[in-house]
């Protein structure tokens, strides 16, 4: 009976992702101030910077979610309050720190992940925790209970006593790993100690620099390597976090999930990928890219997460402000077909928006103001009140400086040398012009649409039959424009074809994008093979 009238308070809460999130947001917070007075970090400073707080955010954010997947199959029957239920359960992490405090009578206890070889982790494991010293008295009770008390509700929930203690076991192997996790990581490398593994991913990385303030890199090195563990534990964390929650997300909204990714536009999220990594190359060809760590490839792909997200950040607002627009131009779109309601696309705009900012805040200080940018430039260019996508040309140089960050932020995460002037300025005309050019081929499938709400673009202005040529005629000019910039003729021989096709993709009826993109992968691609062999 207290079970069910248990779920029945919890089916009474009406609960959305977003305020879901702030709900465990504002545990943590509590938690995090607790630990602050209960245990003070390695280097004795109060645990108040950004990548010290985002790093314990992560690492219970993946907890979190993977407790909504832990208990979607531990106990079916509630799946429909999951959400609500984990987040009471949440409360139990400021267990921890109170006992902490209570039991070293205001001294205070060090918590830590677990250090060990493979040999004395095995140890751990079946001695609840072993006599790790980050492993506190009061996380030992607060895993206890947290571990007992589910196996319980498994148990009178389900009515089944091996299910429980089976679930009540998974969960103190998944507790376990997250808290070892340095060492199960550090099994993959050379260096048996996992302390000194990290240490020297640190460094030795081509990256870590975009991750200390200026100050920092002259002195305070025991600082430097605390802040350069949080910064690549934060990054391993953030990627565990963003999988779970894609996971959460497809098992709870499968329908929801598959309008999301057919709506992502996979050929603009290859551009807009595409042009970072041309960043990457770029830093490698003026200055070469020392040998690169498995610290450094984690920036990488964070980077690259962090802008996948915010384009989809993007989508969301410009799928809202276009919607009568799409009612005409693009009849499949969610919004339209019903799929995705207004608050579903606001909800994952959220999301997306602040999953792409912590990322790019773990990749560094030029990553976090570049992808901000980048994120900046759409929301102007797609939402009202300004709304730059209905001045014609102005819109075009928009999206030329979104390709622009992108390219810069792959550049300077790999570049040694951070300064503006390090980055050539015939590239920045060279990308401004060129997308300038190309860029307007996105209005070519609108033209109805954007005609109907008065949006001038470039295809609009011309009409019909016009348009699609003039616009066929600037995106050929931009191909033709590479060896120029390049300055070498030999690259007429692919930015030619490129051109005839990409022209002919404009005005051919009906008009399909995706085959001027695949002109333009095609060029992008044979290009970077010429450029690497030659």
């Amino acid at each position: 009976m207290m079970i069910q009238k248990l779920k029945s308070y919890l089916e009474s809460i009406e609960i959305t992702p977003t305020n879901w999130l702030l709900g465990i947001s504002g545990i943590l917070m509590a938690r995090f101030f607790l630990e602050a007075i209960s245990s003070p970090t390695t280097s004795g400073i109060a645990a108040s910077d950004a990548s010290t707080l985002i790093h314990y955010y992560l690492f219970f954010m993946a907890f979190a979610f993977g407790s909504l997947l832990f208990f979607h199959f531990a106990i079916p029957k509630w799946r429909e309050v999951l959400p609500q239920f984990v987040l009471y359960l949440f409360v139990a992490v400021l267990i921890a720190p109170i006992l902490d405090f209570i039991l070293s009578k205001g001294a205070g206890a060090t918590m830590s992940y677990i250090f060990y070889t493979p040999k004395d982790l095995l140890y751990a494991l079946f001695t609840f925790f072993g006599s790790a010293n980050g492993i506190t008295v009061g996380i030992r009770i607060e895993a206890a209970i947290i571990i007992l008390f589910s196996g319980f509700l498994i148990y009178k929930i389900e009515k089944n006593i091996l299910r429980a203690i089976i679930g009540a076991t998974v969960l103190y192997l998944a507790i376990f790993i997250f808290v070892s996790l340095p060492s199960i990581v550090s099994m993959f490398g050379s260096i048996a100690n996992p302390i000194h593994f990290f240490a020297n991913a640190i460094a030795n990385s081509a990256t870590f620099p975009n991750n200390l303030h200026s100050a920092l890199l002259y002195g305070y090195p025991a600082r430097a390597l605390e802040i350069g563990f949080n910064f690549v534990m934060g990054k391993i964390w953030f990627l565990i976090t963003t999988a779970l929650l894609g996971v959460w997300f497809y098992l709870s909204q499968k329908v929801k999930f598959i309008h999301i990714i057919k709506n992502s536009r996979p050929e603009r999220v290859a551009f807009h990928l595409l042009a970072v990594s041309a960043g990457f190359y770029l830093a490698n060809i003026i200055s070469p890219i020392p040998l690169l760590v498995w610290n450094d490839y984690l920036s990488i792909v964070v980077l690259l997460i962090s802008f996948y997200f915010s384009w989809m950040f993007a989508v969301c607002v410009n799928d809202i402000a276009d919607e009568k627009i799409d009612e005409v131009s693009n009849s499949s779109r969610p919004l339209i077909t019903k799929g995705l309601s207004h608050n579903d696309m606001k909800q994952a705009s959220i999301i997306f928006l602040t999953v792409s900012l912590i990322g790019a805040f773990l990749a560094g200080y030029y990553a976090f103001f570049l992808v901000l940018a980048f994120t900046s430039l759409y929301y102007i260019y797609s939402a009202p009140p300004a709304r730059f996508k209905s001045i014609p040309f102005f819109s075009s140089f928009l999206i030329g400086l979104c390709v622009l960050t992108e390219v810069m932020a792959g550049f300077f995460l790999l570049s040694e040398s951070k300064l503006m002037a390090a980055f050539p300025t015939k590239v920045i005309a060279a990308i401004v012009i060129s997308v300038f050019l190309w860029s307007n081929i996105r209005d070519l499938k609108d033209i109805k649409g954007d005609s109907k709400e008065g949006i001038k673009t470039v295809p609009v202005l011309f009409g019909s039959v016009w348009g699609p040529r003039i616009t066929g005629i600037m995106a050929a000019t931009a191909f033709l424009l590479v060896p120029l910039f390049a300055g070498t003729n030999f690259l007429f021989l692919i930015s030619v074809p490129a051109a005839i096709f990409t022209y002919y993709f404009c005005v051919r009826k009906p008009y399909n994008e995706k085959f001027v993109f695949l002109a333009y992968f095609i060029f992008v691609l044979t290009l970077l093979f010429l450029l690497v062999f030659n």
